[in-house]
Parts: C-alpha cells; sequence; structure tokens
C-alpha cells in the first residue's frame, strides 16, 4: 500500500492519507517492579488515538513476578486483562512459583515459555517493548 505522508505545520506530528496498519504491542516483564509500571503503560498505549491496534499482551518470565500477579499484584493483573490486555505466564517460571492456573481467571494464559512466546509474537509482526 502506498502512504502519504503529510505535514501540518500547525500540528506537532505527521499525518498520513492513507489507513494506517493495524498494529499488536507485547511488553516483556522480568521484575516486579516493571510489572506495576505495566498498568500505565499498557493504559497510555490503548488511549494513544493515533494508533490502531488489534492487540496487546503482557509477558511475564520470572516466578517472583507470577506470584506478585496472583499476590500482592492482582488488582494490577486484573487492571491489565479489564482493559483488554493478555496476560501470558511462562509455564517454565512457574515451576518455581508458588502461584499456578487456578490463582488465575480469564485473560491470563500460560504459554511454553516465556522467551518461546516473545519470539513467535516477535516474529508475527507485534511490537516489542522491554520494561
Amino acid at each position: 500500500m502506498s502512504r502519504t505522508l503529510l505535514f501540518d505545520p500547525d500540528a506537532a506530528f505527521f499525518t498520513t492519507t492513507a489507513e494506517s496498519p493495524r498494529m499488536h504491542t507485547v511488553y516483556h516483564v522480568s521484575d516486579v517492579d516493571a510489572y506495576r509500571v505495566a498498568e500505565p503503560k499498557v493504559r497510555n498505549l490503548l488511549d494513544d488515538d493515533t494508533l490502531e491496534l488489534d492487540g496487546v499482551a503482557v509477558v511475564v518470565d520470572r516466578p517472583v513476578v507470577i506470584d506478585a500477579a496472583a499476590g500482592e499484584l492482582r488488582e494490577t493483573t486484573d487492571a491489565l486483562v479489564g482493559m483488554g490486555a493478555t496476560v501470558k505466564l511462562c509455564s517454565n517460571a512457574a515451576v518455581g512459583a508458588e502461584a499456578g492456573e487456578a490463582d488465575f481467571g480469564e485473560g491470563v494464559e500460560f504459554v511454553s515459555s516465556g522467551v518461546g512466546e516473545l519470539t513467535r509474537l516477535q516474529d508475527g509482526g507485534w511490537a516489542y517493548i522491554r520494561l
């Protein structure tokens, strides 16, 4: 598809005349502090009216973060899912976590491996953001 960029001198950005492609973004989270900031980062992404998003995922690959996502940061997990993000937990990391599948509801899924899921998503055109 050809696209023509237009510059509006009264605006601080370029606009396009062609329809923008639909985008997907995956956030990679490996520590509890990063999981804490996942909610506002996802919210900011979803609130950006200049983007056409088809999907947002948060991939967690550490046992301590899985436990926090089910416990002390459960509100973050619920907020992420409530916004439409999918929380993907590494099954390998889950072996070392106290929390298990029964501790999570819809919108949270266990994947074969965190790095494998990140690779699959990026291969499928998903933008990668490390928190």
